[in-house]
Order: structure tokens, then C-alpha cells, then sequence
């Protein structure tokens, strides 16, 4: 019973965000934890229902050894399993990061994106489905509260965004971490833990184990209570970003930028960005300071947004554009 009241609440969560569209097929993101082999156990149960056809992917990372190489394998047997067809994957991150001149996390991120975009235009996929939950995005929401983000970044996961030209779904978003354990240990199924999850040298992983618990005592629905406040933002920032003038391209007049309130300034810059660099978080010190730079303005120049991205602009126009 408890399994099949997890199936409909995901599949309401999927026909409400509208994650999927009828005879498609999607690639699984699959690391061999909990949450990921529940995933695609769940969406294995609701393939008529949501009329999609599944692939699994699985990468090693090059970081864990002898560990990671039989993470892989053991999600490609479970696949084999569950009758889903799965492509395999390896990668060098630590080599990666050198070349890319990027954190360990940072370069892990990017790999895996890569791989799993790789695998979609292989089997001609439309969509990939990671297996963000309920605490992934409540610890998200306070990672970025922490670094200072504005409400774009307090929307925490998105049910769904784009990513070079695909679509990626959070079809769990709705469920907790430890329904997703029990779900899975119901199968039979032991996950794998990958150790890493636990070094609390990384910051999710001290909000994960430190902060979170601390949370619980006061509230021990904290992770509910953090997921509907990221529902009510992005409904908040939709209205917000409805009552901006266009930014595709990004180019405004400064005379009409400078009329818009100082919150629609902030998102413009942000929604101008996001359009040439997708993955660029736009810090709110370089927001700020690309405002007064507008503002005071007296000769055309420009300011860096980061990434590769600046603000060019004069008395008649600014554009945001990335460098060649």
C-alpha cells in the first residue's frame, strides 16, 4: 500500500510540473544510492501511465577507486534487472578539474552532465530525470540563503529546467530521503553509500549532518516547511519576471532600465545572464556592482559579471553579452 501511495503522489507531482511528455524517452541518472535506484524503480512502475521509455546511465567519477567501479556495476546489474537498458560510463575528474581549472565538486558536475547529455543524443532522448529530493532541496534553499542569494536562488531545485538543449526533471522533489531508503530497502535492495556523503568538509554535507538535525528539533518538518517555501518563491518570481521587458536578446535602453524598480533591475541583470551562461551564479556583489555602474554612468564602458559574461553599455543602451 505505502508503495502504491508513493507511485501516485509522484505521478501528481509529474502531471502537475508537467515533467514529461508522451512517447519520449528519458535517461535516469543512477549513482547506486537510495534515491536514484528508487527513481527508476518508480518511474519503471509509471511508464504507461506518463508514456515514457527509460534508459539508465551510470558514471564513475575516477574518485573512489575500486569503490566507484563497482557502484557502476552493480546499478548496470540492477538495470539488467528491471529489464532498462543502461549505458556505462568513466571519467578522470580529478584530471578534469585540472584542465578545467575547477573544483572537485565543480568538475564532477560538469562531467556528469556531460556524460548524461552524451547518452541522451546517443538513444535520442529528449529529457534526462535526476533523483533530486525533498532534503536535497531543503539543504539547497539554505546553501544559497547562507551564500546570500536573491530570489532566484531561494526558488531552490526547479521541478524542471534546460540544459544544452535538453530538459532535466526532479521527479522526486516531492518525497523525502527516507521514504525513498524505505522504499528501496522494501525491494530487497541494499544501496550503495558512496563515503564522500559524509565529509563534512564540504559544505552541503555539514548542512546535511550538522545544521539539518539541529533544524528538526525545532521543527521536524523543516524539510516540508523549506520545499513549500521554494513553491511559493518561484511563484513568486514568475509574477516578478512577467512584469520585466524582454531581455532575449539581452540588450535594454538605459532610460528604460533605469525606470524599473531596483528588485527588476537585480532579476533583469540575472535573467540576461542566465540566458548566455545557464550554470553562472551571479553573485550579489557583482550585481551590486554592475547597478552602480549603470547608474553613474558617464562614458560607454563595461563591468565583468564572471564567466566570461560583462555588461557593456553607454548613455543610450546596455547589453549584457558573453566575450569572444
Amino acid at each position: 500500500m505505502l508503495r502504491l501511495e508513493l507511485h501516485l503522489r509522484v505521478l501528481t507531482f509529474c502531471r502537475t510540473e508537467r515533467l514529461f511528455t508522451p512517447n519520449e524517452r528519458v535517461v535516469v541518472a543512477v549513482s547506486g544510492g537510495a534515491d536514484s535506484l528508487a527513481l527508476l524503480h518508480i518511474l519503471r512502475a509509471l511508464q504507461v501511465e506518463l508514456q515514457i521509455a527509460l534508459h539508465a546511465a551510470t558514471l564513475d567519477h575516477g574518485l573512489r577507486g575500486a569503490q566507484g567501479a563497482a557502484d557502476a556495476a552493480f546499478v548496470a546489474e540492477i538495470a539488467a534487472q528491471w529489464q532498462i537498458p543502461c549505458t556505462v560510463g568513466s571519467v578522470d575528474v580529478p584530471s578534469l578539474a585540472a584542465t578545467w581549472r575547477l573544483g572537485m565538486e565543480a568538475a564532477a558536475r560538469r562531467a556528469r552532465y556531460a556524460f548524461l547529455s552524451d547518452c541522451a543524443a546517443q538513444i535520442g532522448a529528449t529529457c534526462i530525470a535526476t533523483a533530486h529530493q525533498r532534503d536535497d532541496q531543503a539543504e539547497t534553499i539554505l546553501l544559497h540563503l547562507i551564500r546570500g542569494s536573491g530570489l532566484a536562488g531561494l526558488r531552490g531545485i526547479l521541478p524542471c529546467s534546460q540544459r544544452n538543449g535538453l530538459r532535466i526533471v526532479r521527479p522526486l522533489l516531492a518525497v523525502g530521503h527516507d521514504e525513498l531508503m524505505a522504499y528501496v530497502k522494501g525491494l530487497g535492495i541494499e544501496p550503495r553509500e558512496d563515503s564522500t556523503n559524509y565529509d563534512t568538509q564540504h559544505a552541503r554535507n555539514k548542512v546535511r549532518h550538522l545544521i539539518m538535525p539541529l533544524l528538526r528539533e525545532i521543527n521536524p518538518a523543516v524539510s516540508a516547511s523549506l520545499a513549500r517555501t521554494a513553491e511559493t518563491l518561484r511563484d513568486d518570481y514568475a509574477a516578478l519576471m512577467a512584469s520585466l521587458p524582454p531581455y532575449v536578446p539581452p540588450s535594454i535602453r538605459r532610460e528604460e532600465f533605469l525606470r524599473l524598480l531596483p528588485a527588476q533591475q537585480r532579476l533583469w541583470l540575472r535573467a540576461a545572464v542566465l540566458h548566455l551562461a545557464p550554470d553562472h551564479d551571479l553573485s550579489f556583489e557583482r550585481v551590486e556592482a554592475a547597478l552602480r555602474f549603470v547608474r553613474r554612468l558617464r562614458t560607454a564602458g563595461g563591468v565583468q559579471l564572471g564567466s566570461g559574461i560583462w555588461l557593456r553599455a553607454n548613455q543610450a543602451r546596455l547589453h549584457v553579452q558573453r566575450e569572444r
